[in-house]
């Protein structure tokens, strides 16, 4: 079986941004609302302005991660002034211990290695 293996022309200062996006729940509540809520959180990324891909992992009965890519921070920064956004920040609001959440964003410096249909950065730079 053979393939091709081939990288993406990234520009000098990308402004595409990748998002990661963790939630472990600590209680019931936490445990119930983020398996409620999970495939409407994944689908309200994915037709976030900018977002053009979006993957989510399950690492445990009690943790999911979700990693989503962005043509800019600027459309990832509107994403988090949306209605969406503020319905999942609701929760937390008013269940304070029931989540524990992290995120973190980071840039490209260098592309990766991609086979077969565009992946991740792939969807937003061109082969290079």
């Amino acid at each position: 079986m053979s393939y091709a293996v081939y990288r993406v022309d990234l520009p000098h200062s990308p402004a595409a941004v990748m998002f990661v996006n963790g939630f472990v729940a600590r209680d019931l509540a936490g445990f119930l609302w983020m398996w409620q809520k999970l495939f409407w959180i994944r689908s309200a990324t994915a037709k976030a302005k900018g977002c053009m891909q979006v993957k989510a992992g399950i690492c445990g009965a009690n943790e999911v991660v979700m990693v989503s890519y962005w043509h800019c921070e600027d459309n990832l920064k509107e994403f988090f002034r949306g209605e969406p956004h503020r319905q999942m920040i609701q929760f937390v609001a008013k269940n304070p211990q029931s989540l524990c959440l992290y995120n973190e964003i980071y840039k490209p410096t260098y592309s990766g290695k991609y086979s077969h249909e565009p992946q991740g950065m792939a969807t937003i730079y061109a082969r290079a």
